[in-house]
């Protein structure tokens, strides 16, 4: 099983894009150690190859892509608001 994880600082608005080559799991959870509180919030996909996932609020936001697959191949862009 092969698991990806990058951080990104986005602000309100912003939509981040994953696209994998099998299907995985995509997670996209907001950073509690630079948040005011220690809530953490997620979006995610199950069983998809591709993901647009909008950013609720500005914050470091961390990626996760859970994948069934030894050799995925990805991309993780984001499209400014």
């Amino acid at each position: 099983m092969a698991l990806v994880k990058t951080s990104l600082k986005l602000f309100g608005g912003d939509t981040v894009v994953v696209r994998c080559s099998g299907r995985c799991h995509i997670h996209l959870m907001s950073d509690s150690t630079h948040a005011k509180d220690t809530q953490t919030d997620i979006l995610s996909v199950q069983d998809r190859d591709n993901a647009w996932l909008t950013v609720p609020y500005t914050g470091v936001w961390n990626v996760l892509i859970d994948a069934h697959s030894q050799s995925l191949e990805h991309s993780i862009s984001y499209i400014a608001a």
